[in-house]
C-alpha cells in the first residue's frame, strides 16, 4: 500500500514522541525508584541499628511488654512491619499480623491499635501465630538464609516480592547482640503499595503529557505537509512538465531553505534545457542548412566544370578565342572549388581543436600582420578604388597562431573590401585599452547588415541578401572560419552595424594573451 510523506511524517513523529516517552518514563522511573530504595533502605537500616542497643535492653530486663510496646511505636513511626528473632530462627515479636485469619475472626491487633495499646497476651498470640504461618509456609527456607546472613554479622537489603504479604516489599535485616552475647535479627519489612501509587500518578501524567504531544504533532505535521509536500507536490508536476517537453514551467521559489534551493535548481535546469533543447534544434537547422549549402555550392562550380569540359572534349568548340574562355572558366571554377574545399577543411579542424595555450602559442607583432595583410589585398582595392586605412599601435604584441591571425585579418579585410562602395575606406587598427586587453577593429563604409542577420552572420554558407543590403558572390565560409580562429584565441568578438552607414568588426583579446 503507497503511503504519501504527510503520512510516513506523521508516523514518524509519532513513533519519536512514542520512544521518547517511554525513554523518559523509564528513566524518571528508574531515578525515582532508584534514589528512593537508596534513602529508604539506608533510612531502615539506621534505624534498626539504634533499635538493636533498645531491644537488647528489653530482652534482658525481662520485659516483653515494653518490647512489644516499643516494636509497634517504631512501626508506626517508620511505616515498616518489624519482625523480631532471637539466635536460633526463632520469632519472638512481630509488631503487626495479618495471616489467613484475618477474614473469618476479628483482627483484635488492628482494633487495639486504632484505640490504644494491645496487651502483651495478645501480642504474643500473633507472633506465635506469624512464627507457625512462616515455618509451614514456603517462605521459612528464604527465611532461615537471611538470618543465617544476619546472625554472621550482615545487614541485609533487598526489594523483593514478600509471598507473606503478596506484594513487593522492602527487606532490611540487621544483627542485634542478645544478653547472653549471641547475634540476634530485625528484619524490618515496608510494603510499597504507596511508593507503587506514586509511580502509577507518574505514569498517568506522563502518559497524558505524551497524548498531548502526540495531538500536537499531529497539527504540526499537519502544518508542516502545507509547507514542505505542497512544493514537492509542485515539482513532481514540473518535472513531470519536462519530460513531456514543457520546459517553460517555473516555480515560486520562497525562503532560503534547501526546498527554495531545490525549487531554484529546477527552474535552472527548466532554463537550461530550454536552450538546450532550442540549441540542438538549431544546431539540427544547421546541419540540414549546411548539407543543402555545402551541396549546392559544390554542384555549381562541378556543373560547370563538366559542362565547359564536355563541350572542348567533344570538338564542339574549334575557335580559339571561344575555347580559351572555356578554360578560363574551368580554372576559375576550379580554384573556387580548390577554396571551398580548403575552407571546410579549415573549419572542421578549427571546431576540433581546444583553445590554444601558452605552449603552442608565439608572440606576434599585430601591426606587422595588420600591414602584411593591407598590403596583400591592395591590389583588390586598387582595382574596387577603395582606400585602406591601417593604423596600428606598434608596441603591441599578443601570444597567439600566426597563420591563424592572418587568415582572421585578411577573412575580415576581404569582407569589408568586398562590402565597400567605390571610393569608399576601410580601417583596420589595434589599440591597447586601459584594462590591458587588445583591441583589433575592421570597419567598412558600406551597406551595412541589418541588425537581425547580425546574430547568424557566423554561421556556414549564411549570406544577407535582403533587398536593402547589397549581396556579394562568396562560398559564406569566412566568417565561420573566422569565429573559430577568435574562439581559440580566447578572444570575443563584436559586430557594430547600421544599413547605409556601414559595418565594424571588434576583436577584444583579453589581458591575458597581450604581451
Amino acid at each position: 500500500m503507497k503511503k504519501s510523506l504527510s503520512t510516513r511524517l506523521m508516523y514518524s513523529f509519532m513513533v519519536i514522541i512514542i520512544i521518547v516517552v517511554v525513554g523518559i518514563t523509564a528513566g524518571i522511573s528508574y531515578l525515582i525508584a532508584d534514589y528512593f530504595f537508596e534513602i529508604k533502605e539506608q533510612e531502615l537500616t539506621d534505624k534498626g541499628h539504634e533499635m538493636g542497643e533498645t531491644i537488647e535492653a528489653f530482652i534482658r530486663m525481662d520485659d516483653k511488654n515494653m518490647l512489644y510496646r516499643y516494636i509497634i511505636a517504631v512501626d508506626r513511626l517508620v511505616g515498616a512491619r518489624i519482625w523480631l528473632f532471637d539466635d536460633n530462627y526463632e520469632l519472638i515479636a512481630a509488631s503487626y499480623y495479618d495471616g489467613p485469619e484475618k477474614a473469618d475472626e476479628p483482627d483484635s491487633l488492628k482494633q487495639f491499635m486504632k484505640y490504644g495499646v494491645p496487651s502483651p497476651s495478645e501480642l504474643k498470640s500473633n507472633a506465635m501465630k506469624l512464627d507457625k504461618d512462616i515455618k509451614e509456609s514456603s517462605i521459612s527456607y528464604r527465611i532461615k538464609i537471611i538470618l543465617h546472613d544476619i546472625y554472621a554479622g550482615q545487614s541485609f537489603k533487598s526489594q523483593i516480592f514478600h509471598p507473606h504479604y503478596k506484594e513487593q516489599v522492602i527487606l532490611v535485616g540487621v544483627p542485634y547482640k542478645t544478653p547472653n552475647g549471641k547475634t540476634g535479627a530485625i528484619l524490618m519489612i515496608e510494603p510499597l503499595s504507596g511508593f507503587e501509587k506514586f509511580l502509577r500518578n507518574v505514569y498517568i501524567y506522563i502518559t497524558i503529557v505524551g497524548i498531548i504531544a502526540l495531538l500536537i504533532s499531529l497539527f504540526l505535521v499537519k502544518t508542516l505537509s502545507r509547507k514542505i509536500i505542497k512544493p514537492v507536490q509542485e515539482m513532481k508536476d514540473s518535472a513531470v512538465a519536462m519530460a513531456s517537453g514543457d520546459y517553460s514551467r517555473r516555480l515560486l521559489v520562497q525562503g532560503q531553505d534547501e526546498i527554495a534551493e531545490l525549487a531554484s535548481s529546477l527552474n535552472s535546469l527548466g532554463s537550461d534545457l530550454s536552450a538546450f533543447i532550442s540549441k540542438m534544434e538549431r544546431t539540427d537547422k544547421i546541419r540540414r542548412d549546411f548539407v543543402a549549402n555545402v551541396s549546392h555550392e559544390l554542384r555549381t562550380p562541378i556543373t560547370i566544370i563538366r559542362g565547359y569540359n564536355e563541350a572542348i572534349s567533344d570538338g564542339m568548340v574549334t575557335d580559339p578565342e571561344v575555347l580559351q574562355r572555356y578554360r578560363t572558366l574551368i580554372n576559375e571554377e576550379t580554384v573556387r572549388l580548390e577554396r571551398m574545399v580548403r575552407e571546410l577543411l579549415d573549419i572542421s579542424r578549427l571546431e576540433s581543436s581546444d583553445p590554444l595555450d601558452t605552449n603552442n602559442m608565439d608572440e606576434l607583432p599585430l601591426a606587422v600582420i595588420i600591414r602584411n595583410v593591407a598590403e596583400k589585398l591592395s591590389v583588390k582595392a586598387v582595382k574596387h578604388k577603395v582606400i585602406f586605412n591601417v593604423h596600428a599601435d606598434e608596441n603591441i604584441k599578443i601570444l597567439g597562431d600566426g597563420d591563424q591571425m592572418v587568415q582572421l585579418i585578411l577573412i575580415l579585410g576581404d569582407n569589408a573590401l568586398k562590402y565597400s562602395p567605390e571610393n569608399g575606406t576601410v580601417s583596420i587598427g589595434a589599440k591597447k585599452l586601459a584594462d590591458g586587453s587588445v583591441l583589433l577593429s575592421v570597419s567598412d563604409q558600406g551597406k551595412g547588415i541589418p541588425e537581425a542577420d547580425i546574430p547568424f552572420i557566423w554561421e556556414r554558407f549564411y549570406k544577407v541578401e535582403k533587398s536593402h543590403c547589397r549581396s556579394v558572390p562568396g562560398t559564406g565560409l569566412g566568417l565561420a572560419i573566422a569565429k573559430e580562429i577568435i574562439r581559440v584565441h580566447g578572444a570575443s568578438a563584436k559586430v557594430i552595424s547600421k544599413c547605409g552607414l556601414g559595418t565594424t568588426f571588434e576583436i577584444k583579446f583579453p589581458k591575458d594573451k597581450v604581451v
